[in-house]
């Protein structure tokens, strides 16, 4: 149970964090340990430079008198040496090759040593130019704070002025600030130790809402949503791609709920159409299987009756086909169509004047659109029919025409209309109106379906409006043709 909580992206960022916390306070608490003691040490250089400066002065100034030779001689003895030395400060005198030649002990030392240098750093300070300070030890094991200042005589150097200053105040002041930034670390620490977990968990708390909504989706609750948080960081993005995952999958899945109930519809109405002319032949064929004797002419009135029933099935059949081909997205054979020339000889070919319509015709000349002409044809013949169906008789009026960069093919009769509880269901397969539940007039149900779906395959739309007693206007709306390259 621990190992498994430690295992949580909680526990692991919280780790991750005090981790890097305490590499970053311990470098810092390196870093600022070894700046402070190099600002002390350069410090107190300093003033002992300053102090050497004021001595060398004062000194100079004591025995202005005297002659050049004997100034230089006095300030290379253990005279200058000694005013050099002060409580904690203790002085020594070397020559050009390092060799001393006084020395002044503080006058708090315990000792009268005065810590000292190796000859070679004593030859590179006249040579060169000394160090800001040494470290050396002296022969009791303390350390000190060494100083060099070259004793010169214009541009000569005469030799080296060494003025030592025990650390032990500056290690106990780095000793102090070493203690002090280690509690405060620790501090720092086990505040962020109690707070990581909570700071870490209230970032993270949108990420255990996904986990739930995620488990919520994979039960069935494709409703379930992720409350967004008011942040643009990539949790809040997290929270957004999710919701909009789940929407995808919610509206996947209402698609194919729609779609198979869709499909079950669809067989059922299939059957049953299908059952009608099957349980029609099926009685012929009973009652001729029932005589022994059957005269010729009932022999040919069955036989009629089932050729009849058969083409009728063979008529479903084909439709059913060649619906599912354009509802299945089937990329249509497309070539350029001249509307106005398609049109009038498709509605030459139906002759509908034969039977018993009068057509007129408003063909706007100059539109073309890519299609498959076999379809568009069936498109027409599927309006014209369905017409001739619904208004036997009534008069038709045909019209193409553009709209906003589509074309439009449109048919409008003077029949007696469509209610208006039927209107909306008239593109459904196997949909009759009230006044057509009777199949003596013919037909599968599926012409304006058919008609909707080739129409749609072809990237355009196909619409009816009417009112009752007032006729019907069926328009099949299509892309126009893109102009060919010059």
């Amino acid at each position: 149970m621990i190992m498994a909580r430690f295992r949580s992206l909680r526990w692991r960022l919280t780790a991750f964090y005090l981790g890097l916390l305490a590499v970053l306070l311990l470098v810092g608490g390196f870093a600022q340990y070894f700046a402070a003691r190099e600002v002390l040490f350069r410090s107190n250089a300093q003033v002992l430079t300053s102090e050497y400066a004021a001595v060398l002065t004062a000194f100079r100034k004591q025995n202005v008198n005297r002659p050049a030779v004997a100034l230089r001689a006095l300030i290379l003895s253990n005279q200058f040496s000694s005013q050099l030395a002060s409580r904690h400060t203790s002085a020594a005198i070397f020559d050009v090759n390092g060799g001393r030649l006084a020395q002044a002990p503080a006058t708090l030392s315990s000792t009268e040593d005065v810590p000292t240098l190796t000859t070679q750093q004593y030859l590179d300070a006249i040579s060169g130019a000394p160090q800001p300070y040494y470290i050396a030890t002296s022969s009791d094991g303390s350390t000190h704070l060494v100083v060099l200042n070259v004793i010169r005589n214009g541009t000569k150097a005469l030799g080296l002025a060494q003025l030592s200053i025990p650390t032990d105040e500056i290690d106990q002041t780095l000793r102090a600030d070493r203690q002090l930034a280690i509690i405060g670390s620790l501090l720092v620490l086990l505040a962020a130790l109690l707070l990581s977990p909570l700071i870490v968990g209230r970032a993270l708390r949108p990420l255990e809402q996904v986990s739930a909504t995620a488990g919520a989706l994979a039960a069935g609750d494709y409703k379930q949503r992720v409350t967004v948080p008011n942040t643009n960081d990539e949790i809040g993005k997290l929270a957004i791609a999710f919701n909009q995952m789940a929407a995808g999958i919610d509206q996947a899945f209402e698609v194919r709920r729609q779609s198979e109930e869709e499909m079950r519809h669809f067989v059922a109405d299939a059957s049953h159409e299908l059952r009608t002319p099957l349980t029609s032949i099926a009685g012929y064929i009973d009652v001729l299987g029932r005589r022994q004797n059957v005269d010729s002419e009932t022999l040919h009135e069955s036989l009629h009756a089932m050729q009849q029933e058969s083409s009728r099935m063979t008529r479903l059949v084909n439709d059913l086909l060649t619906l599912t081909r354009f509802e299945t997205g089937t990329a249509p054979d497309r070539q350029r169509l001249d509307l106005d020339r398609f049109v009038n000889q498709a509605l030459d070919e139906l002759r509908l004047g034969e039977q018993g319509v009068v057509e007129s015709r408003d063909v706007q000349p100059g539109l073309a659109v890519d299609a498959d002409p076999e379809a568009l044809t069936r498109v027409v013949r599927n309006l014209a029919q369905n017409a001739l169906k619904y208004a036997p008789g009534a008069a038709q009026r045909w019209s193409v025409f553009s709209v906003n960069g589509q074309a439009a093919i449109r048919l409008e009769d003077a029949g007696p209309g469509i209610s208006r509880q039927d209107l909306p269901h008239i593109f459904e397969r196997f949909y009759r109106g009230d006044k057509a539940r009777d199949r003596s007039a013919g037909g599968s149900g599926l012409g304006l379906a058919i008609a909707r779906s080739i129409v749609e395959v072809h990237h355009g739309h196909i619409e009816a409006q009417s009112e009752p007693g007032k006729g019907a206007t069926f328009t099949a709306w299509l892309p126009l043709a893109t102009k060919p390259n010059a």
